[in-house]
């Protein structure tokens, strides 16, 4: 890995249209994700996140609009699928698989405390540089 620090904006992806927003960090190999309220997650979906975080009260924390950590730890199996068209990826924290979209679904608004976070990736062009930025970060490919 080139990169020793480096956040983004990003979006969990679970299910079909299941998302929530928060910074997607990379600290000296360490990758984590701070989730900024449910989102457009389901209550069963925050069930999962909370089971497998192995965190009680998640689910509640989160649907009460709350912030929190959902891993660090670092990333294996990273994948940046032909079919995100660059503007996410797949990866493995810990065991757990998780998708990520830098582009901002179309169900979901931003949390005003997120405004100032760089890689704001409301549009396509912006949200596939994210993700070049990732991809360079996280497996040391050319941006």
């Amino acid at each position: 890995m080139r990169t020793t620090s480096f956040q983004t904006l990003a979006w969990l992806i679970m299910g079909s249209t299941g998302s929530a927003p928060g910074v997607l960090r990379l600290t000296h190999g360490r990758l984590a994700f701070e989730a900024h309220g449910r989102g457009a997650l389901t209550l069963g979906q925050l069930r999962a996140l909370e089971q497998r975080g192995n965190a009680p009260g998640l689910a509640r924390h989160l649907g009460d609009g709350g912030v929190a950590s959902l891993f660090d730890g670092p990333a294996s199996q990273v994948k940046f699928p032909w079919y995100y068209f660059g503007g996410g990826m797949k990866l493995s924290v810990g065991g757990n698989p998780y998708r990520f979209s830098f582009l901002q679904p179309q169900n979901t608004r931003l949390p005003a405390e997120l405004y100032d976070v760089p890689g704001i990736a409301g549009e396509i062009g912006s949200g596939r540089a994210a993700g070049r930025a990732w991809r360079a970060a996280l497996t040391g490919a050319s941006a």
